[in-house]
């Protein structure tokens, strides 16, 4: 037990450390299997993502058990054991500190006088009083002239061929920055969840998810896009509404420039 007990504290921080790897592995995982479920589009896709989350919550909870117990037998357990064994020393007949012989006054350490430290003196405060300096920047500053605003592009409305996907805000041709709120309209008679996707100017078909819902929405916020973590340039932006059997009308998109 007690050759156990210190190998298991030898190796404590090597299993701290694998511990905390596996930890940052199964945070990727979580964030993994939930980018994949906001995609799914069938319920078989959902069920599985749900499963893996379960098992990465198990996978979690076993790492917290072993650290745990590692903690315990590296700390406490260590610490009994080295008492244990302090007892053990002491209580021999052989040592010969134990020895009727042996003046206790020998086992008990002389105390040794210490010094106090000198009290500091304070210091006097030295008080510095400023003197007025006049100050000239009024009558030498000068009104600046406002720059001239940069030319922007027009502004125009989507053209949406489907009234029940429709991007109201931004407009086409729109120079966004920061959050971006997406507003619009996202309905269907047998609906079932809407999804925004973006994608570089001219690459229509490497479209990516970025926001979404499972409820419907009529004129209002449909979700925001970060733009700070994009590149600037042109890109498309889309709404797609799906139904309950997978499909979805055409989508409505529109054409930015984004400029961080």
């Amino acid at each position: 037990m007690g050759f156990l007990v210190k190998a298991i504290a030898n190796i404590a921080p090597y299993i701290y450390a694998t511990c905390g790897l596996l930890a940052l592995f199964q945070l990727y995982r979580t964030w993994q299997v939930r980018a994949e479920r906001r995609q799914a589009v069938f319920s078989l896709e959902r069920d599985k993502a749900i499963d893996d989350l379960y098992r990465i919550f198990l996978s979690a909870l076993l790492m917290l058990v072993v650290m745990g117990f590692t903690y315990f037998a590296s700390t406490t357990l260590r610490e009994a054991m080295i008492a244990v064994e302090s007892s053990s020393v002491l209580s021999s007949p052989d040592d010969p500190s134990t020895s009727p012989n042996v003046s206790l006054s020998a086992l008990i350490p002389t105390p040794t006088f210490t010094p106090e430290p000198p009290t500091p003196t304070p210091l006097p405060t030295r008080i510095v009083v400023p003197t007025p300096v006049p100050d000239n920047r009024e009558e030498d500053a000068q009104p600046e002239e406002p720059a001239p605003a940069p030319n922007q592009l027009p502004v125009s409305p989507a053209l949406c061929p489907d009234g029940r996907a429709v991007i109201l805000s931004p407009g086409n041709g729109a120079i966004v920055s920061g959050d971006v709120p997406i507003v619009g309209t996202a309905q269907h008679d047998q609906f079932s969840f809407y999804k925004l996707e973006f994608a570089p100017g001219g690459a229509t078909q490497s479209f990516n998810y970025f926001d979404g819902a499972e409820s419907p929405v009529v004129g209002g916020l449909l979700g925001n896009l970060n733009s700070s973590a994009m590149a600037n340039g042109t890109y498309v932006i889309q709404v797609v509404v799906v139904d309950t059997t997978g499909n979805y009308p055409q989508p409505c998109s529109v054409t930015v420039t984004v400029q961080n």
